[in-house]
């Protein structure tokens, strides 16, 4: 009985290890650090050749499958290579091959796979190569230049140049790179090595592709603040850009787009006494949908009540002005309470946007030597219109949009405002109608450049 009650603690304490063993072993499984994705490294020696190799194990066949196909097909060709050219590789040398992955998680979805491959299969030097991978881990899907960067004929000269600047300007590349080479390599963005995040938009360029073999393999990354006018406009979400960028971004893009056609057909449109939370939003649908740009003059006031609406505004590319704090009838007051005002306004505006506004609109247009002193002093300009909506007064869509067309100028300064839901109802007609016409949608900044107008003013845009 004695040895039975033994055997059965024996058999007990047997069956406890076990199951705590398994309970243990089930424990230790090892996490990646880069979720969706794992890692093994592959290596063989043989008398002919060796080989290392990272080979990624991502959730995701759609993604894994053609980066494992790769990766064999270089295995592969490396492999028949050795085997050929073994007669060249002499005093015990082998051929070897070398594929490192480098992880760059750029966001919490978007990763960059680069892959750098070194190769000697006979010949004094070996090759360098890179392969990258752009991936959209959470959509399950390779990402292409064009999702990235917008490839119109216009941007793609621009892209050309601000990339040829980049390798001009390093002077560890700039002697050996060669013009005509070059240029057959950028008109060809779909093959390039490419991989963005918030700093910069680099390219792997493989040696001799456009420039002396003494140069190497090409790695440049171009300042991603560089590149912001050629991004497709919903990158800055995908790259989870902070707000602060983002602005600076929308700020960037405005500076390059005052740079308009000396024979285009610009109006400004101006929308005063915002934001508001019934009507802006209106508003920044449907100038979005229309691709314009305008420019809004906030009431200090309405900043403080509404800032997150301010910055979507300037978010949206945008300009604001100051309409001051209260809307008071300017030209009554003295010096001290205009500084007031406006100084109010501004503080707010910069509290909500980060941008200091330099465009002044008086409210009803009215003003004194004050408000000009005030402006002088503070390097702003003095806006008014050359086109009153009437949308004040008149509270009817339809005239709205009769009132605009009908003394509309190429030039022009456009008065409405984004409290109005009458207005809010007019623009979508009124848009469509201007751009058959053939008008383009600016900021007053923009037509003032266009114009060529400077200082304080009044400006008040061009006459029918």
């Amino acid at each position: 009985m004695i040895f039975l009650i033994i055997g059965g603690i024996d058999r007990l304490v047997n069956v406890s290890i076990k199951a705590k063993s398994q309970e243990e072993i089930q424990e230790e499984k090892v996490v990646s650090k880069y979720p969706k994705i794992n890692l093994k490294t592959v290596t063989k020696q043989t008398d002919e050749y060796t080989y290392s190799i990272n080979e990624p194990d991502i959730d995701s066949e759609n993604v894994n499958k053609p980066i494992n196909k790769w990766i064999k097909g270089q295995k592969e060709k490396f492999i028949e290579e050795a085997v050929q050219n073994k007669e060249e590789l002499t005093d015990g040398m082998r051929a070897d091959l070398n594929i490192q992955m480098e992880t760059n998680r750029i966001t919490e979805d978007y990763y960059s796979l680069v892959f750098r491959k070194y190769m000697i299969n006979g010949g004094a030097n070996g090759q360098n190569t890179v392969k990258v991978f752009n991936i959209d881990i959470e959509n399950d899907r390779f990402l292409k230049i064009g999702d990235i960067l917008d490839l119109n004929k216009d941007n793609l000269e621009g892209i050309q140049k601000v990339v040829w600047d980049e390798l001009h300007n390093n002077k560890e590349i700039q002697p050996y790179l060669v013009v005509e080479d070059f240029n057959q390599w950028v008109k060809h963005p779909e093959n390039w090595e490419w991989s963005i995040d918030r700093k910069n938009f680099s390219l792997y360029i493989d040696e001799y592709k456009i420039a002396a073999g003494a140069a190497g393999a090409i790695e440049i990354d171009v300042p991603v603040e560089k590149m912001y006018i050629y991004l497709q406009k919903d990158v800055d979400s995908f790259l989870k850009m902070p707000k602060e960028q983002k602005l600076e971004k929308e700020k960037i893009i405005q500076q390059e787009q005052l740079k308009l056609d000396t024979n285009g057909k610009y109006v400004a449109l101006t929308f005063d006494d915002g934001p508001s939370p019934d009507v802006t939003p209106r508003i920044l649908k449907t100038l979005k949908e229309h691709n314009a740009k305008a420019t809004f003059f906030m009431l200090g006031n309405q900043v403080d009540y509404y800032p997150e609406l301010a910055r979507k505004v300037a978010e949206e590319g945008h300009e604001i002005g100051n309409h001051s704090k209260s809307h008071p009838n300017l030209s009554k007051l003295g010096p001290k309470k205009i500084k007031e005002e406006m100084d109010y306004s501004k503080e707010k505006i910069v509290e909500a946007t980060g941008i200091t506004p330099h465009l002044l609109r008086p409210p009803y247009g009215a003003y004194n030597d004050h408000f000009v002193k005030y402006a002088k002093e503070n390097g702003d300009s003095i806006i008014l219109w050359s086109v009153d909506s009437l949308d004040w007064k008149i509270r009817n869509a339809f005239s709205v949009k009769k009132k605009v067309e009908s003394s509309v100028a190429p030039g022009g300064m456009v008065l409405m405002h984004d409290i109005h839901s009458s207005t809010a109802d007019a623009l979508p007609n009124l848009l469509t109608q201007l751009e058959k016409e053939g008008y383009q949608f600016v900021t007053v900044s923009q037509l003032l450049n266009w114009k060529e107008e400077q200082g304080t003013g009044p400006h008040f845009g061009s006459l029918k």
